[in-house]
C-alpha cells in the first residue's frame, strides 16, 4: 500500500521533510527548527473490542498509539486533536470517558489534547493526531539502516499479545498466575509509549533507523529492512520474550516466540545501531532508562528477513498486523 501511494503523490518539497512511508510526517516551521505530525485511528471491532476493555482504556490505547509513533521518530509529543465516530449507543456520558482515559495518558505524557471533531456512524471510531518536535540532528526514520547493524528492542515482546489472548478465549486464565495475567491484561488495555527511550535513542549518533513496533515485529522488521535497501535476520534464541507471553503461549500449546514475533501493539521500539557501539549504547540505555537495549538481529545484504535458530536459517513466514491483509 504504501509504495502505490509513493506511486500516486507527489514526494516532499519545500519545508515537508518527511512524507508517506514513515512513522509520522516532518516539516520545518522554522529554520533549524522540525515539527513532527502523525494520525492513527482506532477503530470498535479492529483495533479494541467494548467489553474486553473500557471505553477509558480505549481512548487511552488510541492516544498511545499516535505518541508511540512521534516516540519512534526520536521526538517529543506536544499536543493532540482527537476525531470521533460515535454509535448510536453512544451518549455524553461515554464520550466522557473516551477522553477521560485520554486525558490520563496525555498528563503522563505532558501532551496537552487541544481540540476535534465529532460525528455519528455505524461503530465507534477514535482518529487521534499528535503533533511533536524534534531536533533536526535527533531525526530517526526507518530507512537509514545500514548492512551490519545490530538489530535492537527497547524492551520485552509478546506482553500485549498474550493480554489479548486471554481476553479473546484463546487460554484460559485459571491455568497461569494472577500477577501474570494482570501483567498481560494492563499492557494490552493500556500500553506504555517509549518516548523516553525514543528521545534517548534519537539523540545518539550510533543509532541509525527506529521506528515502534506497532504491528509485531514479523511485520515491522521487514518494513524496516525494506526502507533500508537491506535484509535482516533475527536471532530467535535471543528474542526478549516477556514471561507472561511465555506461560500464556505454553497453556496455548504454541512457540512463545510465535507470538512474541506477531504481538502487535507492544509499542516497543525497533532501532538499528552501529554495531561497534551496540556495547556502549545499551549499558548507557540501562543506566539512564532504567532498562536495557535488547539486540534481537541485524541488518544483512540482501532481501527479505530469515529466522536463524541453532544455526540453521528459514524464511520469516509469520505475518504481524496488517491493516489491508
Amino acid at each position: 500500500m504504501t509504495a502505490a501511494l509513493h506511486a500516486l503523490l507527489d514526494p516532499p518539497t519545500g519545508r515537508v521533510r518527511v512524507g508517506i512511508g514513515d512513522d509520522a510526517a516532518v516539516w520545518s516551521p522554522s529554520p533549524g527548527a522540525l515539527q513532527v505530525i502523525t494520525v492513527d485511528e482506532c477503530t470498535e471491532g479492529i483495533d479494541f473490542r467494548r467489553g474486553a476493555v473500557t471505553l477509558q482504556d480505549a481512548g487511552w490505547r488510541a492516544l498511545a498509539a499516535s505518541i508511540s509513533d512521534v516516540a519512534a521518530m526520536g521526538g517529543r509529543p506536544v499536543l493532540a486533536v482527537v476525531s470521533l465516530t460515535l454509535p448510536e449507543d453512544l451518549d455524553q456520558a461515554g464520550v466522557l470517558q473516551l477522553y477521560q482515559g485520554m486525558d490520563e495518558l496525555a498528563g503522563r505524557q505532558r501532551v496537552q489534547i487541544v481540540g476535534g471533531d465529532l460525528s455519528r456512524g455505524r461503530v465507534l471510531s477514535l482518529g487521534v493526531t499528535v503533533v511533536g518536535e524534534v531536533r533536526p540532528s535527533n531525526l530517526k526514520r526507518r530507512g537509514d539502516g545500514r548492512e551490519g547493524d545490530v538489530v535492537a528492542v527497547s524492551g520485552p515482546l509478546g506482553l500485549s499479545r498474550a493480554g489479548l489472548a486471554i481476553l479473546e478465549g484463546e487460554v484460559d486464565p485459571a491455568k497461569l498466575e494472577p500477577r501474570l495475567v494482570e501483567r498481560a491484561l494492563a499492557a494490552y488495555r493500556r500500553p506504555l509509549p517509549q518516548t523516553g527511550a525514543g528521545r534517548f535513542l534519537g539523540g545518539s549518533r550510533y543509532v541509525r533507523a527506529m521506528m515502534d513496533l506497532s504491528d509485531g515485529l514479523a511485520s515491522d522488521l521487514p518494513r524496516l529492512a525494506q526502507a533500508s535497501g537491506t535484509g535482516a535476520t533475527i536471532d530467535v534464541e535471543r528474542l526478549p520474550i516477556d514471561p507472561a507471553c511465555r506461560a500464556v503461549a505454553e497453556a496455548m500449546g504454541v512457540p512463545p516466540e510465535d507470538l512474541a514475533l506477531q504481538g502487535g501493539d507492544d509499542l516497543e521500539l525497533l532501532c538499528t545501531v552501529r554495531r561497534r557501539a551496540f556495547e556502549y549504547l545499551a549499558g548507557r540505555a540501562k543506566a539512564r532508562l532504567g532498562r536495557a537495549l535488547l539486540p534481537v538481529g541485524s541488518l544483512e545484504r540482501g532481501e527479505g528477513v530469515a529466522l536463524l535458530r541453532g544455526g540453521e536459517r528459514r524464511p520469516l513466514e509469520l505475518r504481524g498486523w496488517e491493516a489491508l491483509r
